[in-house]
């Protein structure tokens, strides 16, 4: 039994160190104020704002529309994004007292358009080819 106790205390030290190994958690406290300034202030101008984009989304969808048709075919979703998605993500998804600008939710990989050096097919032809 003594030499038992002994091993199970000899194994409880060596594995109390690797609780030091584990992930850090991000913990961040929320500064008061600005939880308060965040749901009085930010949330409604937010909420007005991806209203009003909103609205403008609506009034130039017939117009984004024509200049989805030639390549590439994403001003449309372009257009959504900036007007509509993004102020909505900072209204509704953003946690309170998150201060991030602007908001991505998580798993989200933020995606960028590619240039013109990047693909060559999408380089202008010349006219003397």
């Amino acid at each position: 039994m003594k030499k038992l106790s002994l091993v199970l205390l000899f194994v409880s030290i060596l594995c109390s160190p690797v609780t030091s190994y584990a992930q850090e958690q991000n913990i961040e406290e929320s500064d008061p104020a600005f939880v308060m300034i965040d749901v009085l202030l930010y949330r409604p101008v937010s909420l007005a704002v991806t209203v009003a984009g909103t609205a403008v989304f609506v009034a130039l969808t017939p117009l984004t529309a024509l200049a989805s048709i030639p390549a590439p075919h994403d001003a449309l979703a372009k257009t959504s994004k900036i007007l509509v998605l993004a102020p909505a993500a900072y209204t509704f998804l953003r946690p309170i007292g998150n201060r991030d600008f602007p908001y991505y939710p998580p798993g989200y990989q933020h995606k960028t358009t590619p240039s013109l050096s990047d693909n060559p097919t999408l380089q202008p032809s010349s006219p003397l080819q």
